[in-house]
């Protein structure tokens, strides 16, 4: 039996009737929600064209940050990663595995950094304070918002990336501030002075007016959502 054949017989299983479930913060409190194998694969479809789009090729080593419950954000991102043919090396967004993520930016040829958080970049300020020379070889790093003020105010340039609720928002390197959002699966509004997400009906989850905690300016550009904070 060769990885070929196991893999072969794993699809002829009979799968579970959906990829998973997500949880997602809610104001106060968390929601749960379904997500269909049919939502994960226009999902990886999107997450794709905003990496080529960024110009992540086969040639480059990305260092992702996540904990496993992001899944329901950032698997497509993996994915993705994975039909591009990039390399890629996991990690941890927590201050105890700041080592370890400086480690692998030290020693690995590393290009790109996803999912940067504010915990991530203080410990490594507490170790090396000079964060323009951390990341000096690393050409986009998409940060989370409080990630991205402070390499913002250490003169690092990086690209926003932010859940919004159960959507995942990417900038680009082109336009770092302004969120990107498939308008094809989620509705992003303006409900009296804070930003709300809604599920379209091409989602498994009917998910109405869930409130992201953020305020911003919302617009349209034809299938895409574009959020600025």
């Amino acid at each position: 039996m060769t990885r070929k054949t196991m893999m072969e017989a794993a699809r002829r299983l009979p799968r579970s009737p959906i990829y998973g479930i997500g949880v997602c913060r809610a104001g106060e409190g968390f929601i749960d929600y379904e997500i269909g194998w049919e939502d994960l694969e226009r999902d990886v479809v999107w997450a794709h064209e905003q990496l080529v789009a960024a110009g992540i090729s086969a040639d480059d080593h990305v260092l992702i940050t996540t904990p496993n419950h992001e899944g329901p954000w950032l698997s497509p991102v993996i994915r993705a990663l994975r039909q591009i043919g990039a390399t890629y090396t996991p990690a941890e967004t927590y201050n105890w595995d700041s080592a370890r993520f400086l480690s692998v930016l030290a020693r690995m040829p590393i290009t790109v950094v996803i999912g940067l958080c504010a915990e991530t970049v203080g410990s490594v300020k507490a170790q090396n304070p000079d964060l323009a020379a951390v990341f000096e070889k690393v050409r986009v790093i998409w940060a989370r918002p409080d990630a991205h003020a402070e390499l913002a105010a250490a003169n690092v340039d990086s690209t926003l990336m932010a859940f919004l609720g159960p959507a995942l928002a990417l900038a680009r390197p082109d336009a770092p501030e302004v969120l990107r959002v498939d308008g094809a699966e989620w509705d992003v509004r303006d409900k009296v002075g804070h930003l709300v997400v809604s599920a379209t009906a091409a989602r498994t989850a009917r998910i109405v007016d869930v409130p992201t905690g953020l305020s911003g300016s919302v617009r349209t550009a034809g299938d895409t959502i574009l959020v600025e904070f």
